[in-house]
């Protein structure tokens, strides 16, 4: 059998499919590629920057390119692939956009194949070398060896003392400090997007909190599955990095220290590549962005376990009332295939909010007539008395949401909706009931919102033209 790394093929297959999966590998196997990774560089390669200002900037980019795409459609579609983070800043309370972890993994490796980037150069050797002595002396026992080392060292560290207090300073080899410069800055590069990647495995971790669960035992498997992730990514190299990072940016003594190593470099390197010497220049700015966004990640999953905690119970009562509405189903197909007025033996669960026992219904059928066709009910359906679905939604948190952007206009009852990652027929109806508190006009007209149904699928339903203009009470959020 062949394999790689001790994986069967069928393994490494897998693998290969859920990295052809991964936003980094759709993005660079975009058709737009070119165009994409041009507009992502130019504006987004810094950190956060405000939507107003990102949409002005990439319109007079495709106007020059004579592009007539829409710069926001660009950034939503960006958005909905994974590539990049909008988001209401507290701060300021507008919206910010933020290039993903995937996203700039992307752009590292495209930037690379533009510089042609390479680690083989004349003294790299050398410097591979010397990095692998230091570790075998590190990790060997041979007491002969390291005294040898050490002293050489000593020796070495000796005449260079020497040599400056005699005021002489021998000319340094400049090839060999551009190789070195370069790799560190190569590193710098790469590191500022691995430093966010404990802030994807926590997030992978919560990813699945918000999906449908039916049973128990899914609830109680999904549970257990979201602390072995928690548990990996604790564990993992990203938050040592993170951990490091945080330590190193809160010293001011370090950071001084690194900055004046920065500039001493940038000023005896003057041919270094721009690019890589804007990376060096920028390290602690560019690192505090991911470090920002690992925070954000944290503060989302915080909402989601708490979400999962609180409505897991309630999610088994929706797969238990799922299961009812199916034998009730079947009921009534026994019903139109009986002849004689006779008991039936079917089993039938009776599900209902803090009920342990699962009972028997057992019935007699005492009209053998037909029952009339079912007619559709008159009148309008009361939205206000689906209230009680703020217990099913974080209410709180969505109406803080909503009273965020009221205050900057008025909101549609479709943009609400839009406004929520994982918009379910819960939030839809939670929002509706909100609407119609509001002072609206009686239109006439109708529009069609998408939300997610619990098995997964995307539904639509139309909604009347209603528009928040007031704030949310704290009574009507609750």
């Amino acid at each position: 059998m062949d394999d790689h790394g001790g994986r069967s093929a069928a393994d490494l297959l897998e693998l290969n499919r859920d990295l052809q999966s991964s936003p980094t590998v759709r993005l660079l196997a975009a058709t737009n590629l070119s165009l994409y990774s041009t507009l992502m560089d130019r504006h987004l390669s810094g950190g956060v920057v405000a939507e107003t200002e990102l949409v002005v900037r990439i319109e007079r980019d495709l106007a020059d390119l004579e592009d007539d795409q829409s710069g926001l459609a660009l950034i939503k579609s960006w958005a909905s692939q994974g590539w990049l983070h909008r988001i209401v800043d507290e701060r300021t309370d507008q919206n910010v956009c933020y290039l993903t972890q995937d996203a700039r993994r992307a752009l590292d490796f495209l930037r690379g194949m533009r510089r042609q980037d390479t680690i083989a150069t004349g003294g790299s050797i050398n410097g591979i070398a010397g990095r692998l002595r230091h570790v075998a002396l590190k990790v060997g026992n041979d007491p002969a060896r390291i005294r040898k080392h050490i002293e050489n060292e000593i020796e070495a560290l000796r005449r260079e003392l020497d040599q400056l207090e005699a005021g002489e300073r021998p000319e340094p080899d400049v090839t060999d400090a551009y190789d070195e410069a370069r790799a560190i800055a190569l590193q710098m590069e790469r590191l500022i997007t691995d430093i966010g990647q404990y802030g994807t495995m926590i997030e992978q971790a919560t990813a699945a909190l918000d999906e449908p669960i039916d049973s128990n035992v899914e609830y109680r498997d999904r549970q257990r599955q979201m602390y072995a992730d928690y548990q990996a990514a604790w564990d993992s190299q990203g938050r040592d990095s993170h951990r490091a990072f945080l330590r190193m940016i809160n010293d001011p003594d370090q950071r001084a220290e690194f900055e004046a190593d920065v500039a001493a470099v940038a000023e005896a390197l003057p041919h270094l590549d721009p690019a890589l010497r804007a990376v060096m220049a920028g390290f602690f700015e560019l690192v505090g962005h991911q470090i920002d966004e690992v925070e954000r990640i944290q503060q989302r999953c915080a909402q989601r376990v708490k979400r999962f905690t609180a409505f897991g119970t309630l999610e088994q009562s929706r797969g238990v009332a799922r299961q009812l509405g199916e034998a009730i189903g079947a009921a009534r197909t026994l019903l139109k295939t009986s002849l004689t007025d006779s008991r039936l033996d079917l089993e039938l669960p009776l599900a209902r909010h803090a009920i342990s026992s699962v009972g028997a219904l057992s019935f007699k059928i005492g009209d053998l007539s037909n029952p009339k066709p079912a007619k559709p009910a008159d009148g309008e359906v009361d939205l206000a008395s689906f209230a009680a679905l703020t217990t099913q939604v974080d209410a709180p948190a969505m109406s803080e949401m909503l009273n965020a952007a009221v205050a900057r206009g008025p909101v549609t009852l479709p943009d609400a909706v839009a406004m929520l990652d994982n918009a379910y027929l819960g939030h839809v109806i939670v929002l509706w009931s909100w609407a119609l508190k509001q002072p609206n006009d009686d239109t006439g007209r109708s529009t069609t919102v998408r939300f997610r149904s619990l098995d997964g699928r995307d539904r639509e339903m139309a909604v009347p033209d209603l528009s928040f203009t007031e704030p949310i009470t704290a009574g009507v959020a609750s």
